[in-house]
């Protein structure tokens, strides 16, 4: 059964609970590492040399976890625990290490927590351990089909060069299958961003390592600078915008391309790349005055951050007419996230995000 049927029984987290759980973070993961670390079988759950792996499995339980909360999101919750299944099994985890490691984030917080703001949010790790076949299952369901791109791309023989990061590999079947000088839009959505998603998809199925996918971005991010190098570039006057990951966002590319394909539309955008800092963030807001921020999230345990970075830049005198959307994987998997995070809008891709901010620069001139 699809666990997502199931989420109507669960019961939104009172606010005082969801606080708790906020500022017991640390304990509680120290606690689930310690009972896990202490098993005699702990090697037969998780393989050999996985510790750091279930520790970094622990941290980024907890903090999706709070997200989870946060949102009052079970959708969520639902649609990324069968990923999280599928990706740990790929490093050498079993099915059997997640019900442990449930339990043992159920025994901390009845240990850690007040009974009364412990208990909702018992009741949804017990949820979670109820449905651990569903989710089992699901992890490894056959792989929905992407759809193929606009244009038609060596998909495979793509991959292989930019696992290999070989630059002039790169280039040469560019130019075969767009030409001399391709379209920056075209280059974009055609090649880059199928590439790169059949890559992560690759990732999660441990198919290919970090650091070859390390490899990739960098030659992403390199070819990107010389496409960008020919973009005339002459932008209209107030058409500004910024781009920038989430914080605590180490992943930019997508922000990238969109500051990137608007440029290309004649809007002049300030790209402020992964993690930025609050504060650097509204202090360019401050001074730059842009139409449209675009926000970038990849990884579900972040929305938080972006939610309360929204909600700052709301606050911010002088920028009430500032028009917010977000894109990225962490919204993948329900694009209401976007409107729940208080953004404006959501882009599933570069092209949808400019399409988008032309879209609200049309409505602002009327």
């Amino acid at each position: 059964m699809d666990p997502a049927v199931g989420i109507g029984v669960l019961s939104p987290i009172p606010t005082a609970a969801c606080l708790s759980f906020h500022e017991s973070m640390g304990t509680l993961t120290d606690d689930v590492d310690r009972e896990l670390e202490g098993r005699p079988d702990l090697k037969d759950l998780i393989g050999a040399d996985n510790v750091e792996l279930m520790r970094d499995n622990h941290r980024n339980h907890v903090a999706f976890m709070d997200n989870v909360f946060f949102l009052g999101n079970y959708n969520l919750l639902a649609r990324i625990v069968p990923w999280v299944y599928r990706v740990y099994t790929a490093r050498g985890f079993t099915l059997d290490y997640f019900p442990v490691e449930l339990q043992a984030w159920a025994d901390a917080i009845r240990n850690r927590m007040p009974p009364q703001q412990a208990a909702p949010i018992l009741a949804v790790y017990a949820w979670m351990i109820r449905h651990h076949d569903d989710f089992a299952q699901q992890a490894h369901l056959p792989e929905a089909v992407a759809p193929a791109p606009v244009h038609a791309i060596d998909l495979d023989r793509f991959v292989e060069i930019f696992l290999e990061g070989d630059f002039k590999a790169a280039e040469r079947l560019t130019r075969e299958t767009l030409g001399e000088r391709p379209d920056l839009e075209e280059f974009h959505l055609w090649i880059l961003d199928p590439v790169m998603r059949e890559i992560g998809r690759r990732w999660e199925r441990s198919l290919v390592s970090t650091a070859q996918e390390h490899v990739a971005s960098a030659l992403v991010t390199r070819m990107m600078s010389i496409a960008y190098s020919r973009v005339d570039r002459d932008p209209a006057l107030g058409k500004r915008v910024v781009a920038c990951s989430g914080p605590h966002e180490q992943h930019q590319i997508g922000a990238w391309m969109v500051s990137d394909l608007l440029e290309a539309r004649g809007w002049d955008a300030r790209l402020l790349g992964a993690d930025p800092s609050p504060e650097g963030l509204l202090s360019l807001l401050d001074a730059f005055k842009p139409a449209v921020l675009a926000l970038s999230v990849t990884v579900p345990f972040h929305l938080r951050d972006a939610a309360q970075l929204i909600e700052s830049v709301r606050r911010r005198p002088g920028l009430e007419d500032l028009r917010i959307m977000v894109g990225g994987q962490a919204f993948m998997t329900d694009t209401s996230l976007a409107a729940a995070i208080g953004a404006d809008g959501y882009a599933p891709d570069a092209r949808s995000a400019a399409l988008l901010a032309e879209c609200w620069w049309e409505e602002a001139r009327r």
